[in-house]
């Protein structure tokens, strides 16, 4: 498996691949009802414009013999808990009939490597309780699970 950076011409591959994650969440957790609704220039205009804030905002693309199977999206926050910069993994999604291959373990391994490389002090994430095999999956390579709340406000 290849993961690299998104470029421009992975729009329409990412796009997809976030509509399938999307689809997924709803199926699982009824918060995120309505976002499968989402038009097209939306998630356009949101990769085009983390493309142009790779500071903050990182797009992975998963690929196996040059077909996209997933993606993760990281944001950069700087922790004062951490004392230096924090990796959030915000998304990871890999299409169901590559899960359980281990290409999530490879994922993750490059975005451990990734934040090393780049002097980040934490990679942390959450997980939804509707998922728990994605609790298992994150346990099983060394994550520490704290409980928390995740609040959302959504504005306009």
């Amino acid at each position: 498996m290849l993961i690299r950076l998104c470029r421009s011409e992975d729009e329409k591959d990412w796009i997809a691949l976030n509509r399938e994650f999307m689809l997924f969440e709803i199926a699982e957790d009824s918060l995120w009802n309505g976002t499968e609704k989402t038009p097209d220039y939306v998630f356009q205009n949101t990769f085009r414009e983390a493309l142009k804030n790779a500071d903050l905002i990182t797009l992975l693309i998963m690929e196996k013999d040059e077909t996209p199977i997933g993606f993760v999206n990281l944001m950069t926050i700087y922790s004062v808990w951490a004392h230096g910069k924090a990796l959030i993994v915000d998304d990871i999604f890999i299409k169901k009939e590559y899960q359980g291959k281990g290409y999530g373990r490879e994922a993750m391994a490059y975005i451990e490597e990734h934040a090393q490389r780049n002097k980040y002090k934490r990679v942390q994430f959450h997980s939804e309780t509707t998922n728990p095999g994605a609790r298992k999956f994150y346990e099983a390579l060394g994550f520490t699970a704290t409980e928390l709340y995740f609040y959302v406000k959504y504005l306009g």
